[in-house]
């Protein structure tokens, strides 16, 4: 096979499925390592992707890979991540969660949690925290969108600007040390910062595909969050600048796969 049809395989498989491992390329295409890795190096050259940990994502700013696809990438990290998270959260706390695959596994996280208030802007969220008989659940009003669910909009931020919490848990189309967190969804981010500012404590939960990646719009400067909880997949160099920047790293530790 020509180098220039594998990598059209590559960028197709990519396109389907927002992500591709090394080690299933070298599967698929019958290719050794340094192959695939010279072939992405090569793509992420043309801007076409970006080299994570282990493999590679689409490199488009502004589109958003489908909630169900979201929803089954990289599901062992963000369960990992998810069980750290609801470590800080103490019975009587009132907290806010964001929309997101991570954060709905991080809600139900809490069903045993006694007398906390969740404030959410994500219908899956408030749906899963509603087995809880101990929490108080409150959502946002807003414009509902069809895929994530989400309350977003003018609406969703005035009903809860009244509200402040203990601590806030957001999730984040991606991070990087020269955008801060971003994410795709304008309304939604707007969401977000203001609740961030209406809490004492605030925590981003993002998997390592996320690291290093810029999506389309601003959530938060890296000032704005106090503790990151990531997976140890995520770029050591990356993790050791956030620190530097005075945030804190919680690296829930992976058995290292399939790289």
């Amino acid at each position: 096979m020509l180098q220039e049809e594998r990598q059209q395989l590559i960028l197709q498989w990519l396109k389907e499925n927002q992500s591709v491992r090394i080690a299933e390329l070298c599967n698929n295409l019958n290719v050794t390592r340094e192959t695939i890795r010279r072939d992405l190096y090569e793509l992420e050259q043309k801007g076409l992707l970006k080299k994570v940990h282990g493999g590679a994502i689409l490199n488009q700013t502004n589109v958003e890979p489908p909630y169900a696809k979201r929803s089954v990438l990289n599901l062992d990290e963000k369960e990992a991540i998810a069980v750290a998270a609801a470590s800080y959260v103490e019975d009587g706390d009132a907290i806010y969660i964001d929309l997101g695959t991570t954060t709905l596994l991080f809600a139900k996280q809490l069903l045993e949690k006694k007398g906390i208030t969740v404030i959410t802007n994500a219908l899956l969220v408030a749906l899963e925290l509603s087995k809880n008989p101990h929490a108080k659940v409150i959502m946002s009003g807003g414009e509902l969108r069809s895929g994530e669910l989400a309350l977003s909009g003018p609406v969703a931020r005035k009903s809860l600007e009244p509200f402040y919490v203990d601590k806030a848990f957001i999730g984040a189309g991606g991070l990087s040390m020269e955008s801060g967190f971003t994410d795709y969804h304008v309304g939604e981010s707007d969401v977000r910062q203001l609740m961030l500012k209406n809490a004492k404590e605030t925590y981003a939960l993002l998997d390592h595909s996320k690291i290093n990646v810029t999506a389309f719009t601003k959530v938060a400067e890296l000032t704005d969050i106090d503790v990151v909880i990531t997976d140890s997949g995520a770029p050591q160099s990356t993790l050791q600048q956030l620190e530097e920047k005075g945030l804190q790293i919680v690296v829930v530790d992976m058995q290292t796969k399939n790289e």
